[in-house]
């Protein structure tokens, strides 16, 4: 197992689209950072002429990718406000399904995969070994995303204040874990599809909330079951990436942690299964 890990770990580190994705974040952090003040600006404009509109701190679902500060006009952005704004919107997921698909199918389309697949006693550990490296892709990626941040705001802003640390760990924290589980859910769309178009279409859309509409039916045939007070989103990963409350109680990060933990052992279990049976 631990000579899998080390062989993916390599692979990760020298597969160009690793550093590739790396760099279009920082461009699209700057990018973001840059606009979002432009936004503040006319927040202030509009909350001076006194018509500006509630502005709500809690993550709201709609299609496409929206980055909206939660900040009001009369406070100072923070690199929390930003980080918020950033994650809920599944802004950063992005990056992360789109190298998880890659990867996960990097050795299925090479062919690579027939060179060492007779050589394991067991074909799960290989689905195993990509997950703990994306796991350590995840966490990467986060705090890299959490150092351009940083740097972004001070530059942009002309300053840094960080905001509630202890929220701030709190939810940063519990997106981590949430973003994880995303990318199991994506490895092994990508791994049991075995097509790249595929699984990244599906990813992305995940990502774009375009799968709302599925949700909607969902809980329109619980509704008419008999089933009240249902909201199939409210149960799902990506679905609380964005509702997840940027001051969450320690009963709401229990409640994502458990989705989370759920569906991401849900989607390594069937992986393992798929993969097992699967003639490669």
């Amino acid at each position: 197992m631990l000579k899998l890990i080390k062989m993916d770990l390599y692979r990760m580190f020298h597969t160009k689209a690793f550093y590739i994705i790396w760099i279009i974040l920082g461009a699209a952090v700057i990018f973001s950072t840059t606009m979002s003040k432009e936004d503040y600006q006319y927040m202030q404009e509009e909350a001076a002429k006194g018509q500006l509109e509630t502005v709500s701190e809690e993550g709201t679902l709609n299609f496409g990718l929206s980055v909206s500060l939660p900040t009001k006009p009369e406070e100072k952005v923070t690199i929390f406000d930003q980080i918020f704004a950033n994650m809920q919107s599944k802004f950063i997921a992005l990056f992360l399904v789109i190298f998880t698909v890659l990867f996960s199918t990097a050795d299925l389309t090479s062919g690579y995969i027939k060179n060492i697949g007779g050589q394991v006693k067991d074909r799960g550990s290989l689905i195993l070994s990509k997950a703990i490296v994306l796991l350590l892709y995840t966490v990467l990626t986060l705090f890299l995303y959490l150092g351009i941040q940083a740097v972004c705001q001070y530059a942009v802003f002309g300053a840094s204040k960080w905001g509630n640390m202890e929220m701030f760990w709190r939810y940063f924290g519990t997106e981590t874990v949430l973003h994880y589980s995303l990318v199991l859910l994506c490895m092994a769309m990508a791994i049991i599809l075995k097509s790249n178009m595929l699984s990244m279409t599906l990813s992305v859309c995940m990502c774009l909330n375009v799968l709302i509409l599925v949700y909607s039916l969902v809980d329109k045939v619980l509704h008419d079951m008999g089933v009240k007070n249902f909201s199939f989103i409210e149960h799902t990963v990506s679905g609380k990436i964005s509702l997840l409350s940027m001051t969450p109680k320690a009963s709401e990060c229990v409640n994502a942690l458990g989705i989370a933990g759920v569906f991401g052992i849900l989607a390594i279990f069937l992986t393992v299964l798929v993969f097992r049976r699967r003639d490669i």
